[in-house]
């Protein structure tokens, strides 16, 4: 997919992002067209081979319309991670690995629901903060707010569906 200065994207690494520019640079001889990424949340700037965005793994932002679909997929009802530490954290990590948003949401959902049946390893507290972090910047992003706001919005939701009682699969 190409995309255009001011397009909302997510790197898989470094989180949501802006498109700022797409310049041409030499390198080696080699002349090569770069997206320009803007990342605000660590504030980065990314100059990324437009060839390579597919490869790597860039998407389009979600839409800010989707915003409800992820908050209603979070409140959802959990699946069952497995007990096993290691095979929960191959799942999780593999997850984290697609990018995706809905998976994303996911992580945080199964994860905050596995803790509060059983004990969440430091691994997995990463994972669910890597999750929670990625996800409120993009929130910030489309929604033009602030990843404090969209922070508070995730845990907010969080707490209302581990409140409301719903049974894991």
């Amino acid at each position: 997919m190409r995309y255009s200065v001011g397009d909302k994207i997510v790197h898989p690494f470094h989180g949501p992002g802006l498109i700022a520019g797409i310049e041409q640079k030499e390198l080696l001889g080699e002349s090569r067209r770069y997206y320009v990424i803007e990342v605000p949340g660590p504030g980065l700037t990314i100059y990324l081979p437009v060839r390579r965005a597919g490869e790597i793994g860039i998407r389009a932002a979600m839409s800010p319309c989707k915003l409800e679909r992820v908050l209603t997929v979070l409140r959802g009802k959990p699946h069952l991670l497995p007990e096993d530490y290691r095979e929960r954290q191959e799942q999780v990590s593999a997850q984290l690995k697609i990018g995706r948003v809905i998976e994303l949401v996911r992580i945080i959902r199964d994860l905050s629901w596995h803790g509060e049946r059983a004990h969440l390893t430091r691994k997995d507290a990463e994972y669910l903060k890597q999750a929670r972090n990625l996800l409120a910047a993009e929130i910030a992003l489309v929604s033009g707010g602030t990843i404090s706001d969209a922070n508070n919005l995730l845990e907010a939701t969080m707490n209302d569906a581990l409140a409301s009682g719903l049974r894991l699969n």
